[in-house]
């Protein structure tokens, strides 16, 4: 009888097109997850300085939320997708607009990748466009309702109240959503969450441009595989809506508590 032979060689190759196969949804996932997104950023701009790099870029500091300084992280995440201060890089013709708003809650649009001028920048994101927040706007709707499309096992549902800080798109062929709240009025604890709603999304990108708090409700699924490349079983929690609550940009919550009462 022949026996057939397996060199080690051939074994070694056969492993690794098996690991290739199986790592390359988590792959794609995560390349457009952190490759290829935009989104909005809210907080206060705290720093902006020169790098000496072949391109002169300038990098800047972002405090995420109202009154924060460290990042404390409640949910799950993608790795350094999130961080606090959050940096972005911008081209030195617009320094003197972005060096005027130093001091001031802003409402900072950027993308990824970045511009060929920025690519030796320390900074993942690049700024689109910058403003100062606008207070006391008033919006058109204060409450949205919108899908949960995934078919995950629910585990558990809430509500969390803050103020949005984060949103971003993944260009990905789902379109897919992520979200990170301030939780309370201030500090340093943040929850992040998974928008798969394109409508929702954008009442999400709204209310953070105002900078007012919200009602999060959302529904805690089971992940039986983690888009992040994590081991293990992990959950991730899905808005199911979002609702205006008051206050405008810094406010304190004895102030949103009084508007509340109020109303």
């Amino acid at each position: 009888m022949m026996k057939k032979y397996c060199s080690p060689h051939s074994v070694t190759f056969l492993w690794l097109w098996i690991l290739i196969l199986a790592l390359l949804p988590k792959l794609v996932f995560a390349e457009t997850l952190f490759i290829d997104n935009k989104g909005y950023i809210y907080g206060r701009l705290s720093t902006v300085n020169l790098e000496r790099t072949s391109s002169g870029a300038y990098v800047g500091d972002i405090l995420l939320g109202h009154d924060s300084t460290t990042f404390t992280s409640v949910g799950n995440q993608p790795p350094n997708l999130v961080s606090n201060p959050w940096e972005f890089c911008f081209k030195k013709d617009r320094y003197e607009e972005v060096e005027n708003l130093i001091g001031h809650y802003v409402v900072l649009e950027f993308k990824t990748p970045k511009s060929n001028e920025l690519l030796s920048c320390s900074a993942t994101k690049e700024l689109v466009a910058i403003h100062p927040v606008a207070e006391n706007q008033v919006l058109d709707q204060m409450h949205f309702i919108g899908d949960i499309n995934t078919n995950d096992q629910e585990i558990s549902r809430g509500v969390e109240f803050g103020r949005i800080v984060n949103v971003i798109e993944n260009k990905n062929g789902h379109r897919n959503y992520f979200m990170t709240v301030q939780m309370g009025s201030s500090g340093n604890s943040f929850r992040h969450f998974f928008i798969d709603d394109h409508d929702l999304y954008n009442f999400a990108v709204i209310s953070l441009q105002a900078g007012v708090m919200a009602k999060i409700h959302y529904s805690e699924r089971l992940l039986m595989s983690n888009p992040f490349g994590q081991s293990g079983l992990s959950s991730m929690a899905y808005v199911s809506e979002i609702e205006i609550v008051g206050g405008k940009p810094g406010a304190s919550e004895r102030e949103i508590a009084g508007e509340q009462s109020d109303s």
